[in-house]
């Protein structure tokens, strides 16, 4: 038990200190650009609006996310499981990021194998756990490039793989064990250009295991 609260202290004060770190740059710039007004440096056009806003939207989708993780990890997410076929869920994810992918000239593409047995998960929670894997890979896949969404036969009886595959750059083997944990980036200053919170992948692997299934990044390597 004492291992056990030793390793709950230091994982409390690692996600304190995350989260810290991760709200510095946005509360900066939001104080930065709020002094710029007020000493009449900057006027508030719709550039600088757009800035302040963007900052309000990073802390709001912060919160959102760590909400989402703790509440995942903790056992404390409602589902409501129900048979559903594969290419369902698969189709609902592919038309609400369509969009998205087409604004940016990505290629999303489908593969459903035929005969495929029913699922029993949460429809709209497995569409949060698709979303954040499509949302990831489109972040991290230049124009022209494609991204492959698919759903086939597991080895085990009954099971379903879902996978999403794309033709970025690739995670180099040495981080792939640490790519679900809470704010962890392969890139840091990349990333936070793309606009992720860190911890997408954490709470799509907790709901995924909250359902009986897994979530593994399988193909280590960059250009994989």
């Amino acid at each position: 038990m004492a291992a056990r609260l030793g390793s709950v202290g230091r994982t409390r004060r690692r996600l304190l200190a995350d989260l810290g770190h991760e709200m510095r740059t946005p509360v900066a710039t939001l104080e930065a650009g709020l002094e710029a007004l007020e000493d009449g440096v900057a006027t508030l056009d719709a550039r600088t609006a757009e800035l302040l806003h963007s900052q309000t939207r990073r802390l709001t989708r912060l919160s959102q996310d760590i909400t989402s993780v703790s509440q995942a990890e903790e056992g404390q997410v409602r589902f409501e499981l129900r048979p559903v076929q594969p290419e369902s869920v698969v189709s609902a994810s592919v038309d609400s990021f369509a969009e998205d992918y087409e604004t940016k000239g990505v290629r999303l593409v489908t593969s459903i194998q035929a005969g495929l047995p029913r699922l029993l998960v949460d429809p709209e929670r497995m569409g949060q756990v698709l979303g954040n894997l499509l949302d990831n890979a489109l972040r991290h896949t230049p124009a022209g490039g494609s991204v492959t969404i698919s759903a086939a036969s597991s080895p085990g009886a009954g099971e379903v793989a879902l996978a999403v595959e794309d033709t970025g750059e690739g995670i180099p083997a040495e981080h792939l064990p640490h790519i679900f944990e809470r704010f962890y980036r392969v890139d840091t200053a990349r990333d936070r250009t793309h606009g992720g919170s860190g911890i997408g992948l954490a709470i799509a692997r907790a709901l995924v295991g909250a359902q009986g299934g897994q979530l593994t990044a399988p193909r280590p390597g960059t250009g994989q």
